[in-house]
């Protein structure tokens, strides 16, 4: 049995919902994997001495950009799923009408590049947002209270909030700029482990095409592993969030996790342009370990 270990990009949650179908059902084990799933709240990529780590292309390309050695091995969706998110009240509907609001923020030079050029592609000043250094991690808490809008994946920080009775705004990133249908969430490997033990990552990426391609058939297989999710949303909140993500899980072949050249690279020139990474690196992504 090989031991891998996988670090994701927040709590597990319905972005997850394949991967922890597979370690539910045993079709990892089936495949000879040993898999150590472990999730929190961070808004800068850190490997942890982990064999895969998950989050956004940009926090991978800056990863490398540090000189860890990583590959983008697999996507989530096939559509990038997120934006921005406020309540009703804030009155935020396009990017210029985050000036004079407060913004959670992480530390990543990517972010306010990211985030600059969309405001100031619809006409205002970045340097008019209040900026709110946190890492969100009770949504409905912050918003109102802390914040005004925060960036969010539309699967589960959405749902969240609408659970909680209140009325949101919210634009997906990528139907204002197509640079902001960049891949993510993603799974990063390890150069080590892609080196040493390629055929493991080949047995658990195909053991999680199996969980995906269950869940988008079936969106209420979620409650067979809501007790591995972080538990904010009820049972009918967390099926509402699954049959949202499960037409954006698999491509036109019916599989997931293929990386596609037309997401993957306008965000990685935009980086460059822009001096968040110095230069392109070999090797950023391949889909050479997923199912055919």
């Amino acid at each position: 049995m090989e031991k891998l270990r996988i670090v994701l990009d927040w709590f597990p949650n319905t972005n997850h919902t394949g991967i922890l179908l597979a370690k539910k059902y045993g079709w990892l084990e089936e495949n000879g994997i040993d898999l150590t799933i472990e999730g929190e709240v961070h808004g800068e990529m850190e490997v942890h001495g982990a064999d895969f780590v998950c989050g956004p292309e940009i926090a991978m390309l800056e990863c490398m950009n540090r000189g860890i050695g990583l590959t983008a091995v697999a996507a989530y969706t096939q559509k990038c799923d997120s934006g921005i998110v406020s309540l009703k009240e804030s009155h935020i509907t396009r990017p210029r009408e985050l000036e004079g609001k407060r913004l959670t923020h992480w530390t990543p030079q990517w972010f306010h590049q990211s985030i600059g050029r969309l405001v100031a592609n619809d006409g205002g000043d970045y340097s008019k947002v209040n900026l709110v250094n946190l890492d969100v991690g009770d949504i409905v808490d912050t918003l109102g209270n802390i914040a005004d809008a925060t960036w969010v994946y539309e699967n589960w920080e959405n749902y969240e909030l609408m659970q909680a009775g209140k009325e949101i705004n919210y634009f997906n990133l990528g139907d204002i700029d197509p640079v902001f249908k960049f891949v993510a969430p993603a799974i990063a490997a390890t150069h080590e482990v892609l080196a040493e033990r390629p055929e493991a990552v080949h047995a658990m990426l195909a053991a999680f095409d199996r969980g995906y391609q269950a869940v988008a058939k079936d969106p209420s297989l979620v409650l067979e592993v809501k007790d591995m999710i972080e538990p904010r949303l009820t049972d009918e909140w967390l099926v509402k969030s699954q049959e949202h993500l499960a037409p954006i899980f698999l491509n036109e072949s019916g599989h997931w996790g293929t990386i596609s050249a037309e997401r993957w690279q306008p965000m990685a020139e935009f980086l460059v342009e822009n001096g968040v990474i110095d230069h392109r690196f070999e090797n950023e992504y391949t889909n050479e370990y997923l199912q055919a």
